[in-house]
């Protein structure tokens, strides 16, 4: 039976830990609660929304006037090279599965946060590697059917996917396709290197929502200004700036709003010390918009999500 909550905090299931309630919360396990929920919110007539593990999600301070589902699927099945998990399923929990089972390719995962159905969504990728490399395909729920969507159909591209602009389809489960590796050991040392680059480069024991902006990518005609700019030539060459180089270079590392900073550690990432507000994010937010496309002439955009804000 389906429990649906009132005033759900949100601030707890956001990484950011900021943010109001939602007017009602519920955790589907399966389709069936799933359906559940969804007929309880048009019975309400109000608005409602799928999270996943709240890793990259700015939630206003007012909260969301409508229910909030989370769901919670988290099987995971291993048949040779393919992986079905289930969209709650942790990313890094799924990465450590593939690992034990003697896979590769999905190493690059073992410290990103949250679901694999948000990374799915978003496209999220790290150290090189992106879901659209290893998915082959998102089982989803859309105009109350099941559907299979190939990678194909899922219309990748960075940190972007079809689901993007599909706030109707639920994802249910995602069906990755990895290769054996020929020494076992090597996925284990592989995604030992990833944590251990993680844990030198981005700011640890606080809370955070990750990588706050894309990295920017550019063509050929900003490349004269940009090389002027102090720009490295092997950002230019690859035609993708990384964010966190370009706020760090507008001397904004270690900038605050309110109780809210920029980590000195890396310049991506949002950090929120206690008593920070939605608010104080969303203005560092706009700082480094506006810093960066002083100093450079270019238009950061957000990765992360914003919920009523």
């Amino acid at each position: 039976m389906l429990e649906i909550k009132e005033n759900e905090s949100l601030a707890k299931h956001s990484t950011f830990s900021v943010g109001g309630a939602a007017l009602f919360g519920a955790v589907a396990h399966d389709v069936s609660e799933l359906q559940e929920a969804l007929n309880f919110a048009r019975e309400k007539k109000i608005p409602w929304r799928v999270l996943g593990g709240g890793s990259n999600l700015l939630v206003s301070d007012d909260g969301f006037p409508g229910l909030i589902i989370w769901y919670q699927n988290r099987d995971v099945e291993i048949d040779g090279g393919k992986i079905v998990a289930g969209a709650g399923a942790i990313t890094a929990a799924v990465a450590g599965a593939s690992v034990r089972a003697g896979l590769t390719g999905f190493e690059w995962a073992a410290g990103v946060p949250g679901t694999i159905g948000g990374a799915a969504h978003g496209n999220a990728g790290a150290t090189g590697g992106e879901m659209k490399d290893s998915i082959a395909s998102v089982s989803v729920l859309e105009d109350g059917e099941i559907k299979n969507y190939d990678a194909g159909a899922c219309e990748f591209s960075y940190r972007h996917s079809i689901f993007k602009n599909k706030p109707g389809a639920i994802i249910l489960s995602v069906t990755l396709k990895l290769a054996h590796a020929e020494d076992t050991t090597m996925p284990v040392a592989k995604m030992r290197e990833v944590l251990e680059y993680r844990i030198k480069t981005q700011p640890k024991g606080v809370p955070s929502s990750g990588c706050t902006f894309k990295n920017v990518e550019i063509d050929d005609s900003k490349l004269v200004v940009l090389r002027a700019a102090g720009v490295p030539e092997q950002f230019l060459a690859a035609h993708r700036i990384p964010a966190g180089w370009l706020i760090e270079a507008a001397g904004l590392k270690g900038k605050n709003a309110g109780a809210a900073y920029i980590s000195p550690v890396h310049g991506n990432f949002i950090v929120p010390a206690p008593g920070a507000t939605a608010s104080d994010i969303a203005l560092l937010i706009d700082v480094a918009k506006e810093k960066v496309a002083a100093q450079f002439g270019l238009e950061l955009h957000e990765e992360i999500t914003r919920l009523n804000i």
